[in-house]
């Protein structure tokens, strides 16, 4: 006996055993239960979602010698029949090859005659859109005024295409993609039945491939078994539909996610090199990044796929943002839609993975992956609060410490702006530390205002400093004075770790080195070259690493406290010291000796007015 493949083998054969089109088999056999069978039908919907195999049980139904029912018996002659094709009251004509008017002419010329064997004819024209506009004219009174003994049913992928005449005439069923749990419980029925071995993740992997079409599940399942007799494994079903496996995804995520574009590209290439087409793989990338997105935002389904069971892909969703998932999702989106019109889709995929890669200062990808590691930094300090909030608040936390060395806790959410002065000296290297009077406070609030830091991290602009953070070596690039060069280059040494614009805070390794910075005359010439590199006026405040440290950690304490408007105790550090009037003493110093010297040259003739 001849082969029988898989999908002709397992075709529905009642209504009971329909899957997935559960609205459409109710609404059926309630008509057929109640003896209210239109005259005319249209069903429309996705290839292999059982179009074609409802009408036959429904024109079995309709013609059972049991009717009124609402399943075929599968027994009687009349049901038997049909099923085996040997009535030819029930004709099934493929419109895509009998599209023409003479054709629909001799169906509307026979329509009048009897049936022989049953109660209906039933005519089933598949692919009925693909019938020509003279076809469907010679169709249209047939369908507006048909004898009693007749039933149309007219299946279609594009209804779209149908005229409107036809439409009003019919009564229209909308058949849905299956879902991939559904497929895969029929998939297990068969499997079962047939007594292969297979892999769960395999089967998973058929219904995804098949895209919501159990025919084509079904059709794949039967290929595959032809390939791997013996056990399917997920890797035959990957080789024979062409698809990406899961860990070859999670590797080009992984290298797009840490802007490895040579990485991503190579994986791209092996896979071509493999077989798989360039639209698959971009396909089954956007599915990843779906699953991504749904796995972080709404977790695991009930029916979910095994990828969420991946530890690798867990760790993933869990390292990587939203909004850089839908950058990726936007980029891939655009690049498919240029493969279908290319001749060189893999051309238009290399562009997707630098673009989604690229580690130039001001790209997307660059600013997206650097708000990222701040946001996973945010939240690792988070999780240790409830160690943080016991400790003094001028205590530095040995918690938060070693990171609030190369980048503080209010840099990740907040950034800086106000105003203040600087002076000029010949020397950027470490000051000598000044020890404060014995027994008395050292007053810094003229030079270093904590209001100002306060300022600046209550109304913190995060993406301004990532900004300036990326594009700090622009001011050893901006053309000053000669005296004010050295200082602009030493000033580049900082690092920027909150903004608000306007104002930022800068750390520094010493304390001697804030207090050169903060000079009025040498401030007024680093500010000048700040407004040269970023087109505005910014004022700045510096401060020792450890300083802001102890800063940053008593605002984060009273931010997750509920507080707003926070105001921080002041600045203390013996090593900084008041410089704010260095240059009015300067001033004056000057201006009396060139009164000294006017007097001695000129004489009495000077006259100097106070």
């Amino acid at each position: 006996m001849t082969y029988r493949a898989l999908y002709r083998t397992y075709r529905p054969s009642d209504f009971t055993e329909v899957a997935g089109q559960k609205h459409i088999t109710t609404t059926l056999q309630n008509a057929l239960l109640n003896n209210k069978v239109q005259h005319a039908y249209l069903f429309s919907g996705p290839r292999g979602t059982g179009k074609t195999s409802i009408a036959k049980i429904f024109a079995k139904a309709v013609n059972c010698m049991h009717a009124p029912v609402a399943n075929p018996c599968n027994q009687c002659e009349h049901c038997l029949g049909i099923q085996d094709n040997t009535i030819s009251d029930i004709i099934e004509i493929d419109a895509a090859s009998n599209n023409g008017v003479d054709e629909i002419r001799e169906i509307r010329d026979k329509v009048k005659y009897l049936p022989g064997y049953v109660k209906y004819k039933v005519y089933i024209i598949d692919e009925v859109h693909m019938l020509s506009t003279g076809a469907f004219n010679a169709l249209l009174k047939t369908l507006e005024e048909p004898p009693q003994h007749v039933i149309f049913i007219l299946c279609t992928t594009e209804p779209q295409k149908i005229p409107l005449t036809i439409h009003s005439r019919c009564q229209r069923f909308d058949f849905k993609a299956i879902t991939a749990s559904e497929i895969v419980a029929k998939l297990g029925e068969i499997i079962e039945k047939e007594h292969i071995q297979i892999e769960d993740a395999a089967v998973e992997q058929i219904a995804l491939f098949a895209e919501g079409g159990l025919r084509d599940a079904i059709g794949l399942l039967d290929q595959v078994r032809s390939f791997s007799p013996e056990h399917i494994h997920l890797n035959d079903v990957n080789q024979v539909c062409g698809a990406v496996s899961y860990e070859k995804q999670i590797e080009m995520v992984e290298a797009i996610f840490n802007l490895r574009s040579t990485e991503a590209i190579q994986s791209m290439n092996d896979l071509v090199v493999e077989g798989k087409e360039v639209h698959k793989i971009a396909n089954n990338l956007l599915d990843f990044f779906r699953n991504l997105l749904m796995f972080k935002n709404v977790g695991p389904a009930e029916n979910a796929p095994s990828l969420y069971a991946n530890e690798r892909f867990v760790l993933l969703s869990k390292a990587i943002s939203n909004r850089r998932i839908f950058f990726s999702i936007d980029v891939l989106i655009k690049a498919i839609n240029e493969i279908k019109w290319s001749n060189a889709p893999k051309l238009f995929m290399e562009l997707a993975f630098i673009k989604m890669t690229d580690s130039e200062t001001d790209s997307d990808a660059r600013i997206l992956d650097t708000l990222e590691k701040l946001e996973h930094r945010l939240e690792a300090i988070e999780s240790r609060k409830n160690g943080v909030d016991d400790l003094p608040k001028s205590a530095p936390s040995p918690i938060l410490e070693p990171e609030m060395k190369q980048d503080p806790f209010i840099d990740e959410d907040i950034i800086i702006d106000e105003e203040t002065e600087v002076e000029e000296s010949t020397d950027i290297t470490d000051e000598p530390a000044v020890s404060p009077p014995s027994n008395s406070f050292l007053d810094l609030t003229h030079t270093y205002r904590i209001e100002f830091v306060e300022d600046v991290l209550n109304n913190g602009n995060r993406e301004d400093k990532i900004y300036l953070t990326n594009n700090w070596n622009r001011l050893s690039r901006v053309s000053v004075s000669n005296a004010g060069q050295q200082y602009v280059q030493g000033f580049t040494n900082g690092t920027v770790v909150a903004s608000s614009f306007d104002k930022i805070v800068v750390t520094f390794s010493s304390a001697g080195i804030c207090n050169q910075m903060m000079k009025p005359s040498i401030k007024s010439m680093v500010r000048e070259a700040l407004n040269k590199a970023f087109g505005r006026d910014i004022d700045y405040i510096a401060l020792p690493e450890d300083v802001f440290s102890s800063i940053a950690e008593e605002f984060a304490t009273l931010w997750r406290q509920g507080r707003r408007d926070i105001k921080l105790s002041p600045i203390v550090c013996p090593e900084l010291r008041d410089v704010s009037t260095e240059e009015s003493e300067s001033v004056v110093e000057k201006e009396q000796k060139i009164v000294a010297d006017a007097l001695n040259i000129f004489g009495d003739i000077v006259k100097v007015k106070k």
